[in-house]
């Protein structure tokens, strides 16, 4: 497809491109025959030879610099075929979705003849020498979220010329929605135990590996190499759908106007024929050395050493013996609020490691439920302030200034974490509600945060309970948490209440940043550099 391509010569556009093909010029010797279908001039068809004789060089040295300079992006795609063996189909896994926050676990590539995975703390930090044999990358979404980690992970690296992000060259074709739902409107399909598994769940595989357990590693590794694999079928797929447009653009009229003596039946060569290649089976051993193998297919893939993967390890204790030397109770009401009485608010009286879990609907059972606690800090989950400007809730409020959001949730929101406006309609009354309480404890003189458990879930690197709930439960008790409880199920809500209430514990401790500003307030999140909280590997 890349020798019918005309686009790289300067002056000729997509239209005059399309002409061509019309009038049977079809491949690059065609034009140099025929250059002066375009123009007479000596000099113009001077031009025209000089860049198809550094096209044709570039493409015999395989050098995809020249087509990433002369040719739109847009039509990269048709360099698949002539390059095939310098594509490098690429996927990572990373600890969460913050570019800020979180950072790359494992890179998992494909060249259409074999699988490479790199691990963090193993081997990651060969993939930049291993990535300069390849001239294009295949990613799904990696301009926005693949490409931008792996520059946090290594600034120096060099990414290939050319990078062909699928999720736009699909959206071009009408093919839109996530990786997976994509892959199931084409018909391919994912071994079953991992036909659910998405980004956020990744990120509990990862923890859950680093933590010991081997086959969520097996199960990982699984879900990378098919994301890896799968993108050489979907490239082939836009590739031969791209192809057979360019054909019917061609064959548009009812006749073509061919050269003198070139043969009627030429057509644009495209064919590449499809991927055929196996998903292998991946199994985990221990080698006499102690680490732990990875197979592909009984082939021994890579050796991995658990015990020197960094994680963030911190304990409860060592929070309270930082929380002591400052002179305050390390006691911390976290109350994950509702935004009606008719709904259960999570509470949670976090005193020393023993974290008392219970949950109350209406303004009156929250307060007294909390007070008989004796907080030194009560951290509520709701925003407690409007955005600078807004005199209420209201949406006939004219006194609009920043709109419905306040500036610490447009920061989580720069540093990848999903926060919602507090003024946005659904917000309204949770905020109103929060403020109410707030006031009523301060009047009272308790010192008051505002805190957002899934912005503090993500720091710590706990999965927010709508992708793990039992994982998040197990994380905090890691912690040293001792959850104690007088119904036989831990609600959801409660969880929460008892990370609000760890979010007091940090900023006892002077573990915290916050973010916002003097007008609006502040929300308070972990601050592992302030804190000192963070070792790697190990923990306090």
């Amino acid at each position: 497809m890349i020798k019918s391509t005309f686009v790289i010569v300067p002056g000729i556009g997509e239209i005059t491109e399309k002409n061509l093909w019309r009038k049977g010029v079809l491949t690059w010797d065609d034009l140099r025959e025929a250059s002066y279908v375009i123009d007479s001039s000596k000099a113009k068809r001077r031009i025209i030879e000089d860049y198809l004789e550094r096209a044709n060089k570039a493409l015999c040295g395989y050098d995809a610099s020249f087509f990433a300079e002369h040719l739109p992006q847009k039509e990269c795609w048709r360099i698949y075929r002539e390059f095939f063996g310098k594509i490098l189909f690429l996927d990572i896994e990373t600890t969460g979705l913050s570019l800020y926050y979180d950072k790359t676990t494992l890179i998992g590539t494909f060249d259409g003849y074999r699988i490479k995975i790199f691990v963090r703390d193993n081997n990651l930090e060969e993939f930049p020498r291993y990535l300069q044999d390849y001239q294009v990358i295949v990613t799904f979404n990696g301009k926005l979220f693949d490409i931008p980690f792996i520059k946090k992970e290594f600034p120096q690296v060099k990414i290939p010329p050319v990078h062909i992000d699928l999720r736009y060259l699909l959206k071009s074709l009408g093919v839109t929605g996530s990786l997976k739902a994509i892959e199931k409107k084409l018909g391919i399909q994912r071994p079953g135990d991992i036909q659910e598994v998405n980004g956020r769940e990744a990120t509990v595989l990862w923890s859950k590996f680093v933590k010991g357990d081997n086959k969520a590693l097996e199960r990982l590794l699984l879900y990378n190499i098919c994301d890896t694999v799968d993108l050489q079928s979907l490239l082939h797929f836009c590739y031969q759908k791209k192809a057979k447009e360019i054909e019917s653009e061609i064959n548009r009229e009812p006749y073509q106007l061919k050269l003198a003596g070139a043969p009627q039946s030429k057509k644009v060569d495209y064919y590449f024929p499809p991927p055929d290649f196996d998903i292998p089976r991946i199994t985990t051993q221990y080698s006499n050395g102690g680490l732990l193998e990875i197979c592909l297919d009984d082939e021994i893939l890579l050796r991995v050493n658990r015990e020197q993967i960094g994680r963030i390890d911190i304990k409860i204790d060592g929070l309270i013996q930082k929380i002591e030397s400052r002179g305050y109770a390390p006691i911390s009401v976290g109350i994950d609020l509702s935004g009606s009485e008719k709904r259960a608010s999570g509470i949670c009286a976090l005193r020393g490691r023993e974290a008392y879990l219970d949950v109350a609907k209406t303004d009156e059972e929250i307060v007294s439920k909390t007070i008989g606690a004796k907080p030194t800090i009560i951290s509520i989950d709701s925003p407690l302030s409007l955005p600078e400007g807004r005199c209420c809730a209201s949406d006939s409020c004219e006194c609009r200034i920043c709109g419905i959001t306040r500036e610490c949730e447009r920061t989580l929101k720069k540093r990848g974490i999903n926060v919602y406006p507090c003024l946005i309609k659904s917000m309204q009354n949770l905020t109103m509600r929060g403020m109410k309480l707030a006031r009523l404890f301060e009047e009272q003189g308790y010192e008051v945060i505002e805190s957002y458990p899934g912005a503090a879930q993500d720091i710590l690197g706990l999965p927010r309970k709508r992708v793990d709930l039992k994982e998040l439960e197990i994380g905090l008790v890691n912690m040293g948490a001792k959850l104690i409880s007088s119904r036989e199920m831990i609600t959801h809500d409660e969880i929460d209440a008892l990370t609000s209430a760890l979010v007091g514990y940090f900023y006892l401790a002077g573990g915290y940043e916050a973010i916002g500003n003097i007008n609006e307030g502040y929300l308070i999140i972990p601050a592992f550099e302030q804190g000192e909280n963070l070792k790697e590997p190990g923990g306090l």
